[in-house]
């Protein structure tokens, strides 16, 4: 009797569970219609999807303040002198386990 005790509480543990992922399955559908209609009210500020423009100015063309050239020397001062694995010059990973690896 014990097993069949167990089993009626998983089974009713389990319809339990379903009504709830029932209820939040219309909750996810009822927050889906109100965002649309919110999205189609004008009076509903931030809720509409504008037209991203594009620029077509590149970052070189943009005003001096907003690109900065680089200084000669700017680099730190280390940054030539530690390669990204010892005795493997010129070779970078984005990947540290294949660094220095050969294929």
């Amino acid at each position: 009797m014990e097993h069949e005790e167990r089993a009626d509480e998983l089974e009713r543990e389990a319809d339990r569970l379903e009504q709830h992922s029932e209820q939040v399955g219309q909750r996810i559908e009822d927050a889906r219609s109100e965002w649309k209609s919110k999205q189609q009210d004008q009076g509903v500020p931030g809720a509409q999807m504008s037209e991203r423009e594009e620029s077509d100015q590149l970052p070189e063309e943009g005003p001096s303040e907003q690109v900065p050239e680089d200084e000669p020397g700017g680099d730190r001062e280390d940054a030539n002198e530690t390669p990204g694995v010892p005795g493997e010059d010129e070779q970078s990973t984005g990947n540290p386990d294949a660094a220095g690896t050969e294929e």
